[in-house]
C-alpha cells in the first residue's frame, strides 16, 4: 500500500499532536496563573487563557445540551454567564485554596455559585 505524499506531510504533526497529548498533564491554578503572569495583557485578555476557559466553556456547554453526563450545574442564559473577565476574577479570589488543583475545577465551582440554579 502507497501512502501519499499528502498523507504523509498530515501524518507527522497528528502523530506528534498524539505523542504530545499522551504526555499532557491538567493545568492547575497556580499554573494558570503563571501563564497569565507571564504576560503582557491583563489575564481575561490573555488569548491562550481565553481559548482554555472557553474550550471548557464549550465543553460543558456541550455537555448540558447534548447528554445527561453533567448534573445541572447552571440555569441562566450563557451568554451572560459565560463571561470570561468574571470568570477569570473569580479564579484569582480563590487562586490559593485551588493552587494545586486542577484549574478548571474553579470554573465548576464559578458556575455553582453563579449559575442561578
Amino acid at each position: 500500500m502507497r501512502i501519499s505524499k499528502m498523507k504523509l506531510a498530515l501524518l507527522g504533526p497528528l502523530a506528534a499532536l498524539t505523542v504530545a497529548t499522551h504526555e499532557a498533564s491538567a493545568l492547575n491554578t497556580e499554573d494558570f496563573f503563571r501563564i497569565c503572569e507571564m504576560g503582557k495583557v491583563p489575564c481575561n485578555e490573555n488569548q491562550l487563557l481565553n481559548a482554555y476557559i472557553g474550550g471548557a466553556l464549550d465543553l460543558v456547554a456541550s455537555l448540558d445540551e447534548n447528554t445527561d453526563y453533567l448534573q445541572t450545574i447552571y440555569c441562566e442564559d450563557p451568554r451572560e454567564l459565560f463571561d470570561i473577565p468574571s470568570i477569570v476574577a473569580y479564579m484569582d479570589q480563590h487562586r490559593q485554596e485551588y493552587a494545586n488543583r486542577n484549574a478548571m475545577m474553579l470554573l465548576i465551582r464559578y458556575l455553582e455559585e453563579h449559575g442561578g440554579c
